[in-house]
């Protein structure tokens, strides 16, 4: 259950991404800033009834080929409870840059090539694992420079301890130590007008251990003059239900994701932007006995934003930033219980690019 709370917490961090269309027409502009290194920290506390955990993250870009180098680590505070979602601890490294193509008119490339690698770590206590990485996306532009295509491909791996369960069928189940992963994805990015920008995602998910997952998504934004504000709507869905593998105990998967945000800008400097994030998922387990189990969650934030800069509200411009938020689920089906998170945020970003 930590993933979409981690997800919804992030995505609450990065909110200014969503601001890109106030600036959108300044974006050449930044091709004359100076090269510089950029260097982003942040750290988030979560607290629920009995645990606490911290995420600390800091990330270090520099300007010519966006080498960036990603450190993260969350790890609870004091003695967490058993079944708590907040225990365990986890670190992560991630390695990417962009390669550019030719230059086109404007001075923008033709295309980009973005390699990354990453590793993950991970121990709650009762299991460990490490995840390895290594993916690409490459990226262009079309229709006058108003349409941005990128295609993405994946290839993760896994080891894990392995468990030897009995499921409620009185089947055995023997989880394999070595996972391998595969997900290929297309994504867009449409400028269809000065005031209104929209986006998607598709995604393919294929790993050995469970049911082939397809995904997507859409997002929209729109640049309200009169009030110097932006509003944001998204809907995402994932589907996990192909063929279930005889190694998991996990059956078929659906979720949906609904979020909406609004972005105030105060002066030249600052933006608050409140939003909430509506999330449902349905699990059907693998055994035909099993019971289905039912994830329902509601997420509240806010981000306070105060950037330096004046003349371009640019998405990498230096700023400091402050977020918090509440997160409650409701389920049924299962042994999860309901539970209520809260989350406090805050970072720095120095230099821009």
């Amino acid at each position: 259950m930590w993933r979409p709370i981690l997800n919804g917490v992030i995505k609450s961090m990065g909110a200014a991404s969503s601001l890109m269309f106030f600036f959108a027409g300044s974006h050449l502009h930044a091709e004359a800033l100076p090269q510089a290194l950029r260097i982003e920290a942040a750290a988030a506390m979560y607290s629920s009834a009995d645990s606490r955990s911290l995420l600390e993250t800091i990330a270090v870009e520099e300007s010519t080929h966006k080498l960036r180098v990603g450190v993260s680590r969350r790890h609870p505070l004091g003695t967490p409870s058993p079944d708590s979602t907040l225990g365990g601890n986890e670190t992560g490294f991630t390695l990417s840059g962009i390669i550019r193509g030719p230059a086109g008119e404007n001075s923008v490339p033709d295309f980009t090539v973005a390699p990354r690698v990453g590793w993950l770590g991970s121990d709650t206590g009762s299991r460990a694992s490490i995840s390895r990485w290594l993916g690409t996306g490459i990226s262009f532009w079309t229709g006058e420079e108003t349409m941005r295509w990128t295609l993405d491909i994946q290839r993760t791996l896994t080891g894990t301890d392995s468990l030897d369960v009995t499921d409620v069928d009185g089947k055995r189940i023997l989880t394999p130590e070595r996972i391998s992963g595969t997900s290929t994805s297309v994504s867009w990015m449409h400028l269809a007008t000065p005031e209104f920008l929209w986006l998607g995602n598709f995604t393919a998910i294929l790993r050995e251990d469970r049911p082939d997952a397809f995904s997507g998504n859409i997002e929209g934004r729109y640049f309200v003059a009169p009030a110097n504000a932006a509003i944001q709507g998204s809907l995402a869905r994932f589907e996990d239900s192909g063929t279930v593998k005889p190694v998991t105990l996990t059956g078929s998967i659906t979720a949906t994701t609904t979020s909406i945000e609004w972005h105030q800008k105060f002066g030249t400097r600052m933006i608050i932007a409140p939003g909430y994030r509506w999330y449902r998922e349905t699990e059907t387990p693998r055994a035909e006995n099993g019971v289905q189990k039912n994830l329902a969650s509601d997420q509240v934030y806010a981000t306070l934003r105060y950037r330096f800069w004046q003349d371009y509200w640019l998405e990498d411009a230096s700023e400091i930033f402050l977020s918090a938020g509440s997160y409650s689920t409701q389920t049924t089906g299962g042994a999860n219980k309901s539970q209520q998170i809260w989350h406090i945020a805050a970072g720095a970003t120095l230099g821009h690019l």
